[in-house]
């Protein structure tokens, strides 16, 4: 018998599911945007049967890493650490994942073959932003404002010095999501604005001609800053920002 994506840990409410194709069991059912359930049993087309959508659970995952506290997705494609390729898998990587499943309960390493995650469970200081388009950079980036604005830029790059995320002239309502996702202390990620465009408020004031910086050395992974234009090519009100962002002197 093959092994289950995922088993229970710490079992929680179950909510019943009518299949409408053959699921196996220990698979993730996205059940609605938001809401995933663990299958308990195989079920064939038709078959009714109750969900795990709440508790600990561990399953099978990438070789992502993450600090507990993380959000989790799963990767229809992904291949597990140790196992068969393609097959699927739970991964950090947001922009690998086809649908989020919850935050993880513990740490995971590159070679760790499973994560345990907390199903369904949102991070208040680490939003999973639902709804929203991720994509990827490892290497310094100029945002494109008709590709970019309103999305989550998650910022891999673990390199010998900083990482720069450029944005573009501002647009009244344009809002960008800008995340370090690289190991805690394994990135310094600058973000720089377009001319003499400021930042200003009460989470973040950034002066012209000046950048925001999660520093290297203080930097956790999942720290983020959420920026939004309120004049054009003029202002940006930091609207939100996990972990410390100072200005360059």
């Amino acid at each position: 018998m093959a092994k289950q994506k995922a088993t229970p840990i710490a079992p929680g409410d179950k909510l019943d599911y009518t299949a409408s194709s053959t699921i196996t069991g220990g698979d993730p059912v996205q059940i609605s945007d938001g809401i995933v359930g663990i299958a308990q049993t195989d079920l064939a087309s038709g078959d009714t049967d109750g969900l795990q959508i709440s508790g600990l659970i561990s399953i099978e995952a990438t070789t992502a890493i993450g600090n507990a506290g993380d959000n989790v997705w799963y990767d229809n494609n992904g291949s597990p650490y140790g196992g068969t390729a393609s097959s699927g898998a739970a991964t950090t990587a947001a922009a690998s994942g086809d649908f989020w499943i919850g935050i993880l309960a513990k740490d995971k390493g590159a070679t760790d073959t499973h994560a345990r995650v907390l199903l369904n469970q949102p991070n208040p200081t680490l939003p999973h932003w639902p709804g929203k388009v991720h994509t990827t950079t490892a290497a310094d980036d100029t945002m494109v404002a008709a590709d970019d604005s309103g999305g989550v830029i998650h910022v891999t790059a673990d390199a010998a010095f900083d990482t720069t995320i450029t944005l573009p002239v501002g647009v009244v309502g344009m809002d960008f999501f800008i995340q370090n996702d690289e190991a805690d202390a394994g990135l310094g990620l600058i973000v720089d604005l377009n001319g003499n465009e400021i930042i200003e408020g009460t989470n973040l004031t950034i002066a012209a001609t000046k950048t925001a910086i999660n520093t290297k050395a203080t930097s956790i992974r999942g720290d983020y800053i959420h920026l939004v234009c309120v004049v054009a090519a003029s202002t940006w009100t930091c609207i939100n920002k996990r972990g410390t962002w100072v200005t360059s002197t």
